[in-house]
């Protein structure tokens, strides 16, 4: 019987793109193999262990061995693959497209029942059937959501910070607009001819409602929304004191739903007035034939399943038309600068509430009539919040 004595296992991996070249070495023996990207070409394979890790791509296998005495007939087993030996007398051995999986490989010659050399082979599976695939895909999932997460909600806070800095500011230029120095002016004039016609009373109840519109200017400055009542409350003594300036040439009507005032319902402060004011200063003071009306009407509406505030504001002045044709002769006219503001502030509330505001000007049927002006706000009720 012939004994093998030496033995070396010569392993090469072929694939299209390259070819991966390794052997084992027993007894310090290291011998040649000829492969190389599916050509034989004289390569020199260096000493490897006992097991060996290859590559979906690489699982072609290309293995030579010697044995002393030369030519002995051997025996080969692929365990895992095979489940006989074959027999040759070939110095080589190879295993195309070997399947995923982990192999022994067996060589021993034949006639005896020892092994004389063993070759562990795994197949590695594609990197998508690997353990640590799916942990790796989970964590990548929860990463990229944590990111989207984070992304949305910085870009929420960007953009509600900018739009508080926004509205802050726009509150800011309407409280300003509110205590214009033209304002401020005439009702000192008013007070003051009243006290050069030694009218007391009549100066005495301008100065007290001219004190209470400015404490109740700069109380409600101090909050994002008040409520409705306290926005009316100063609204009646800015109306009386522009009464009492054009000498009662006109009368004002307010009526509101008595649910809004139960409920303490909210509304944006200073935000009804440049529209009573720009009635008042365009349209009511330009009447000589006919005594002025301004009507103020608060109610709360139903709009698509939404509670809504419906505001309208309506004069029997000359119209906007007529008042431009005003304006176009007077070069030192007085402009309400809260007109501009205040649409500055819807819109800045729009982008916060959405669809639920809206303003409509129009003029009344009959020309030079007047003119009406509807809001549709949301309905608010929180408590009064500090800015």
């Amino acid at each position: 019987m012939l004994k093998l004595s030496k033995l070396v296992v010569l392993i090469c991996f072929l694939s299209l793109s390259k070819a991966l070249s390794q052997s084992i070495k027993i007894d310090s023996v290291v011998a040649p193999a000829l492969a190389h990207n599916n050509r034989l070409q004289s390569v020199t394979f260096k000493p490897i262990g006992s097991e060996i890790r290859v590559s979906p791509t690489q699982n072609f296998l290309f293995i030579y061995f010697t044995s002393s005495p030369k030519n002995p007939v051997c025996e080969y087993q692929l365990m895992g693959l095979e489940t006989y030996f074959t027999s040759t007398t070939n110095s080589y051995i190879y295993y195309p497209n070997l399947p995923e999986g982990t192999y022994t490989l067996v060589v021993r010659v034949r006639g005896t029942d020892k092994p004389t050399t063993t070759l562990t082979i795994v197949v590695e599976g594609p990197f998508w059937q690997q353990w640590w695939f799916v942990p790796l895909v989970f964590v990548f999932i929860l990463g990229m959501m944590g990111l989207v997460f984070y992304l949305f909600f910085f870009y929420r806070t960007r953009q509600q910070l900018y739009l508080q800095s926004v509205r802050h500011e726009l509150e800011i230029k309407a409280l300003r607009a509110q205590m214009n120095p033209h304002f401020i002016f005439n009702c000192l004039n008013t007070i003051d001819a009243y006290i050069i016609r030694k009218q007391f009373i009549q100066a005495s109840d301008c100065l007290q409602k001219f004190s209470r519109l400015v404490r109740h200017i700069l109380e409600n400055s101090e909050f994002q929304t008040i409520g409705i009542d306290k926005e009316l409350e100063t609204l009646r003594l800015y109306i009386e004191l522009e009464q009492e300036r054009f000498a009662n040439t006109f009368y004002y009507e307010l009526t509101v739903d008595p649910s809004l005032m139960e409920d303490s319902y909210q509304i944006p402060p200073l935000l009804l007035q440049p529209f009573v004011e720009n009635a008042i200063l365009h349209g009511l003071r330009h009447l000589k034939d006919r005594e002025g009306l301004l009507r103020i009407h608060l109610q709360q509406i139903l709009v698509n399943q939404t509670e809504r505030l419906f505001c309208q504001i309506e004069d029997n002045g000359i119209g906007r038309e007529a008042s431009a044709k005003l304006n176009e002769h007077y070069q030192d006219h007085h402009k309400s600068m809260g007109m501009n503001v205040t649409f500055e502030r819807i819109n800045a509330h729009q982008a916060h509430y959405g669809e639920l505001m809206k303003t409509q000007i129009e003029d009344l049927r009959e020309p030079h009539t007047g003119t009406i002006v509807r809001l549709w706000l949301p309905l608010l009720t929180q408590f009064w919040q500090k800015k």
